[in-house]
């Protein structure tokens, strides 16, 4: 029997997670399918550009992501309780930005401003827009159902187009942080895909790299995109990695080498490793030890979480 998702998402507290989610019977919808020979790479844009999108105006910050040719991975910070602080004018305005008006499927920037206005207006539907907005189960159902939508319409078909239920892993420190960001970045590495970072598509570490000259590869890590908005006056420890973009792609590195074969690893580079395939698991936390019995203990489930290797 599945854990309810109010055990496995703090809905009090803020916390990175992982999160998945497959295609139907793992079918290959976002990439080239070996049955049909057809090419659906393009979907794996909408995906992204989706996230972009609604990670702006939910209460989430996205640290890592990958796009596989039938599942996808993200690794977010959620803080439940960010919406609290936005102004009502705040969340009209990340309300309409994440849900603008359309006329035949064409945004109609024009009318913003008065559904905007409208929804000033009806407290009731703002609370129930700021509810929303502050849910990561919200965040992951209305970055998946455009997407189904969309594709099914592109396939002439109906039906479910993920899974139904979206997988998810408290990250508890930032060890568990780095791992999940590390498993997700070498996704398409592992699949033999592609053998060099930079040339990773539709991940997080290839826009990290694309994107940053030499100078911006000493800067720490730091989410692609946020829309958590700035710190209420109680002071919550938002996760900043005490790593350089360059470090961590450095370390990616090695462990791709590694994996490839050739001398054996440092004893750095393996304890990564170990840490990067413990992940496999799909465990429901990770963590150290004491933050995953804490963790379970708070919940009231029995502890069967494997600590992340030291």
């Amino acid at each position: 029997m599945a854990t309810p998702r109010y055990k496995l998402v703090d809905e009090e507290h803020a916390c990175c997670y992982h999160l998945a989610s497959r295609c139907v019977r793992r079918a290959w919808l976002w990439g080239d399918d070996p049955l049909t020979g057809r090419n659906c790479s393009h979907r794996k844009d909408w995906l992204i550009d989706r996230m972009r999108s609604l990670a702006r105006c939910f209460a989430v910050e996205i640290f890592g992501y990958a796009v596989m040719a039938n599942h996808f991975h993200l690794v977010l910070y959620y803080d439940p309780k960010a919406c609290e602080s936005w102004s009502d004018e705040d969340v009209a305005t990340r309300w309409v930005e994440a849900f603008p008006p359309t006329e035949g499927g064409q945004v109609v920037e024009e009318r913003k401003a008065e559904v905007r206005q409208l929804m000033l207006d009806d407290p009731e539907r703002l609370e129930r827009a700021r509810r929303t907005l502050g849910s990561l189960s919200a965040f992951m159902k209305h970055l998946k159902q455009p997407i189904a939508r969309r594709a099914n319409l592109e396939d002439g078909c109906e039906g479910h187009f993920f899974e139904q239920r979206f997988y998810s892993g408290a990250l508890l420190d930032e060890e568990a942080l780095l791992t999940a960001m590390a498993y997700v970045d070498l996704n398409p590495v592992r699949a033999g895909e592609v053998q060099e970072l930079i040339d990773c598509q539709h991940t997080s570490i290839g826009e990290r790299l694309r994107k940053n000259d030499e100078e911006a590869l000493d800067e720490y890590l730091g989410p692609l995109v946020s829309g958590v908005g700035d710190a209420p006056a109680v002071d919550r420890k938002r996760p900043r990695p005490t790593l350089t973009i360059g470090a961590y792609a450095s370390r990616l590195k090695d462990i791709a080498a590694a994996r490839r074969g050739g001398a054996p690893a440092p004893d750095a580079v393996a304890r990564w490793i170990a840490r990067v395939s413990s992940l496999r698991k799909r465990q429901r936390a990770h963590g150290s030890a004491e933050r995953l019995r804490k963790w379970t203990s708070d919940r009231g489930m029995q502890l069967r979480e494997t600590p992340l290797p030291a």
